[in-house]
C-alpha cells in the first residue's frame, strides 16, 4: 500500500543584505546550503528545525516587516538554550531589543514558545505544543470561573510574549490592576511582575521598580509561591538587570 509523501513548507523571507542574513543565521548554527548572485541574489540556510530562503529587498525597513512563520519543534527548551548561547557568543550579549533579538521563553495557552527576530525584521515563532491547553492565569478558580482580572492578565500576557505589543498590553493590564482584590494572591503577584516586565520593555525603569515592589510586598504562602514560581524567577531577572 502506497503512502502519501510528507509535505514541506519553506519560508522565503526578504532582507536588505544577503551577507547580513547569512552571517546571522550561521552564527545561530544554520548551514548555508545554496547561494546565488545572478540573475538575482538569493540564499538558503538549513538547521535541524527548519530551512529558510532569502531574497533581497533593498527598500525593506525591519521595523515595518510583517514576515513571519511558526516553527513547531519537539524540544523548544533545547533550541532556545542553543540559540541564546550562540547569540551571546556572536554578539557579546543576548540581544533583547532592536534587530536582531530573541524574546524570553514563555508558556501560552496552546504552546511553549519564543520569538526570534532576524536583522531584516522577519519573525520566527518557535514553539512546542502542549499536550493539553495550559491556563496562563493558573489556579483552579481562574480556570473554572475566569474573572475580568484573569481574562485581562491572559490577554496582556499574550500581547507581551506572543506579539510583543507592549503598549497595548500595558493598557489592558492597567485597566484592572486597580481592582486586583478580586484576584487570587498568586495571580496578583504574576500581574505585578508582568506589568514590571512590560515597563522594562517600554524603557520605564521607575514604573518597573514600582511594580516589583508591589509584588515583593504581597504575602504568599508556600503553596502560592509554588504556583507563581515562574513569575518569581522573572522578578529576580528584572531585579538583576539593575544590579
Amino acid at each position: 500500500m502506497a503512502t502519501n509523501p510528507t509535505g514541506k513548507t519553506i519560508p522565503i523571507f526578504p532582507c536588505r543584505s544577503i551577507d547580513e542574513q547569512v552571517e546571522f543565521y550561521q552564527a545561530l548554527g544554520f548551514e548555508l546550503t545554496y547561494r546565488q548572485a545572478r540573475p538575482n541574489v538569493y540564499a538558503c540556510v538549513r538547521h535541524r528545525i527548519t530551512e529558510l530562503h532569502f531574497f533581497v529587498l533593498k527598500q525593506l525597513e525591519p521595523s515595518a516587516s510583517y514576515s513571519m512563520c511558526y516553527v513547531s519543534v519537539p524540544d523548544v527548551d533545547d533550541v532556545y538554550r542553543e540559540f541564546r548561547e550562540r547569540l551571546k557568543k556572536a554578539c557579546g550579549k543576548i540581544p533583547v531589543k532592536g534587530f536582531p533579538r530573541i524574546t524570553r521563553l514563555n508558556d501560552l495557552v496552546e504552546d511553549r514558545r519564543f520569538n526570534l527576530v532576524d536583522p531584516a525584521g522577519n519573525y520566527l515563532i518557535i514553539g512546542q505544543r502542549h499536550a493539553v491547553p495550559k491556563s496562563i492565569a493558573g489556579g483552579p478558580n481562574e480556570a473554572e470561573r475566569p474573572t475580568k482580572f484573569a481574562v485581562a492578565y491572559e490577554t496582556a500576557y499574550k500581547l507581551t510574549y506572543g506579539k510583543e505589543d507592549h503598549a497595548q498590553a500595558a493598557r489592558v493590564l492597567d485597566l484592572v490592576l486597580g481592582k486586583s482584590a478580586e484576584a487570587s494572591a498568586p495571580l496578583r503577584y504574576k500581574a505585578f511582575v508582568l506589568r514590571a516586565d512590560i515597563a522594562v520593555s517600554m524603557d520605564d525603569p521607575q514604573l518597573a521598580k514600582r511594580y516589583i515592589g508591589e509584588a515583593e510586598r504581597l504575602p504568599l504562602s508556600a503553596e502560592e509561591r509554588e504556583e507563581a514560581s515562574a513569575a518569581a524567577d522573572r522578578l529576580e531577572e528584572l531585579k538583576s538587570s539593575w544590579a
